[in-house]
């Protein structure tokens, strides 16, 4: 018979050592998993762009991401001055150190929901509880989608991390600390705000909560979110070679954070496709976890809608308004935005863990007869994390980006291919961004000076024009119509394609990873 009486220090103790255990795994396991420099996989082709854009005080592709590029400019010039690494690898480096810090709030957040479990009285033994809160951050450490951001330069990593400490400020009611966590998510990922109805819900509902307070959270935050917001015009005014919207005017930064370019794919699900799109969801959801893994935290949500209501309606707000999103939202990469609903799902873990525990000892298991309960519990905790290794060792060589070099390799290849001022039309974002990053954010092309990077996608944004005319002026027919452009240069330079681009005039011919264009 555990004594339920047990002082708080002795469980604080283990969560802090849980906390540091399983963030310390993580960080192990995306380090040693994480790409050697540039990589497309992923989905990581804007870390070309985010790159180059930190290292030349420039603005990335929509929102802008202030708070990221803020961050990653800072990190670059810490991890300079002491490694002699690329960009790129402190890049991905960023984001190992963002996910495994986002392991160990998930860790910090579910011992601290495990403490109010009202059938845990059973389980007082200090260890018990943060043990189970282990086991949810090792589930969500290992879940693919978490695993696939933390080990690329990619800015999801951060929304991950900032998404964990929106939850953990919530949560454990750390007021003081729940303003910033909103505002720094506004900052970096507009996609945040999806969560503030469940906070604002949770803080409602709160005994004596008064509205006045909850206003000063809410202004708070928009205060610090907007405060970080005030980086790009500032940057744009210098006219950096990585400048998306030109936004040092008003047209330009509404076009930027509002992100008007992507507005088509906003609901832009065809209502035919939706019942697919909904499969695909919860495809994606059951992989994370595996199904036996998702039913156990089902089994957590379900203990939540009977005994703990305000945290089941909490958990589904918060789940809800995120999957909308992904699902009407029209990208291939869509399933990306479910990072925060991996993370509500890793706190139905640890609760479904509790409460299949407390199973187990009401019904008195017939396995390991004769054994202490603590044995028990230390066995069943034994075999699931047995088993989240195992999935994480059979998901490695799929996961793993150790020994990814495509990016790299094409820019090596475009190093050796590519003429001195060579004109380069590029369309798709993963030749594009590797261009950026080879001129402006990296020397993988200093041996090919006055090249002359253009992606016709953007052309047609009056932006894009005025950006180009400031970087080369000396270009003839910059600016103007794109086949006057080519006309201009034929004779001038050599023009190459990053990839087949059959709508342009003249013929093509195969030059490494790129078609000359002959016209």
């Amino acid at each position: 018979m555990y004594d339920e009486a047990m002082p708080e220090q002795a469980e604080s103790w283990w969560s802090r050592r849980a906390v540091l255990t399983v963030s310390a795994a993580a960080l192990l396991l995306y380090g040693s998993t994480a790409a050697p420099g540039l990589t497309w996989a992923h989905f990581g082709a804007d870390g070309g762009d985010l790159l180059a854009a930190a290292v030349t005080n420039g603005v990335p592709h929509p929102p802008g991401y202030p708070l990221y590029i803020l961050l990653l400019q800072g990190w670059l010039g810490l991890g300079r001055a002491l490694l002699p690494l690329e960009p790129a690898q402190f890049g991905t480096l960023l984001s190992v150190l963002c996910a495994g810090l986002s392991a160990g709030l998930t860790v910090a957040t579910a011992a601290h929901l495990l403490r109010g479990h009202l059938l845990a009285s059973r389980q007082a033994a200090p260890w018990i509880r943060p043990l189970w809160a282990a086991l949810a951050g090792l589930a969500w450490m290992a879940a693919p989608l978490v695993w696939s951001q933390a080990i690329i330069t990619e800015v999801y990593a951060l929304h991950m991390l900032l998404a964990a400490a929106i939850g953990w400020a919530t949560l454990t009611g750390r007021g003081r600390l729940l303003a910033p966590a909103l505002g720094l998510g506004l900052a970096h990922h507009v996609t945040s705000v999806l969560l503030w109805p469940a906070v604002l819900l949770w803080l409602w509902q709160q005994p004596g909560a008064r509205l006045a307070r909850i206003g000063r959270i809410l202004g708070a935050a928009l205060l610090i979110g907007g405060v970080f917001y005030l980086r790009i015009p500032w940057a744009a005014a210098a006219a950096p070679p990585v400048n998306w919207g030109y936004a040092d005017t008003f047209d330009g930064f509404w076009w930027l954070v509002s992100g008007q370019a992507y507005r088509g794919y906003l609901f832009g699900v065809p209502p035919a496709d939706l019942l697919g799109r909904a499969a695909s969801w919860a495809q994606v959801i059951a992989a994370q976890f595996t199904p036996l893994g998702l039913g156990v935290a089902l089994a957590g949500l379900a203990d939540w809608d009977r005994h703990w209501p305000r945290l089941r309606t909490f958990s589904l707000l918060w789940v809800v308004p995120v999957s909308v999103y992904s699902i009407t939202y029209h990208t291939v990469d869509s399933q990306i935005y479910l990072l925060p609903v991996i993370w509500m799902a890793a706190l139905w873990f640890a609760n479904g863990l509790a409460v299949g525990v407390d199973w187990l000892q009401r019904i008195r298991a017939a396995f390991l007869p004769g054994v202490t309960p603590p044995a028990r519990m230390l066995a069943l905790a034994a075999l699931v994390a047995t088993g989240l290794i195992g999935v994480a060792a059979l998901r490695l060589p799929e996961m793993s980006l150790r020994h990814d070099r495509a990016a790299q390799d094409f820019l090596t290849q475009a190093a050796a291919t590519l003429e001195p001022n060579s004109l380069v039309i590029s369309r798709s974002d993963a030749q594009t961004f590797a261009l950026w990053y080879g001129v402006w954010g990296s020397d993988a092309l200093d041996g090919v000076p006055g090249l002359v990077l253009i992606n016709d996608a953007l052309y047609h944004f009056d932006w894009y024009r005025r950006l180009l005319a400031d970087l080369y002026p000396q270009v003839p027919g910059i600016g103007g119509p794109f086949n006057d452009l080519l006309r201009a240069n034929a004779a001038l330079r050599p023009i190459f394609l990053a990839e087949p681009l059959t709508d342009l005039p003249g013929a093509h011919r195969a030059a490494g990873p790129f078609w000359r264009l002959e016209p």
